[in-house]
């Protein structure tokens, strides 16, 4: 599905949505959560293939930092989509809750690398 399926779709969803917001509020923001889970399962591919090549990028110099910005990279985006869409329910309090999960649980998966650049510098420094 390229940029202009998605655009399509999102624009009658979005047409529906604000057709049945006024007699259904519910059913509308029911379209607005489908419409964003169409959308996310129409990107896993390329999403995919993103992962893929920052693996490859990383995989003659591991060291398990591939795997680490992986993860980092995937909080980020499951925190945001998520927070949007409790911002867009009108659940803004829930969704900044998520958004501090993923500060705490990118902190815990970044701790060795901190820790590693933490003994460099102080081998560089001679401590």
């Amino acid at each position: 599905m390229d940029i202009i399926n998605i655009a399509g779709f999102v624009v009658c969803a979005v047409i529906l949505a604000a057709a049945l917001e006024r007699y259904t509020p519910w059913a509308a923001a029911l379209i607005s959560f489908c419409t964003g889970a169409v959308i996310l399962i129409c990107l896993l591919p390329e999403i995919r293939l993103i992962a893929e090549n920052i693996k490859a990028v990383f995989d003659f110099r591991d060291g398990g930092r591939a795997g680490l910005l992986l993860k980092v990279v995937g909080i980020s985006f499951i925190a945001q989509i998520t927070a949007q869409t409790c911002a867009d329910a009108g659940q803004k309090a829930m969704g900044d809750k998520i958004e501090l999960a993923a500060r705490i649980f990118i902190a815990v998966y970044a701790l060795p690398l901190i820790s590693e650049i933490l003994k460099l510098i102080s081998g560089f420094l001679g401590d």
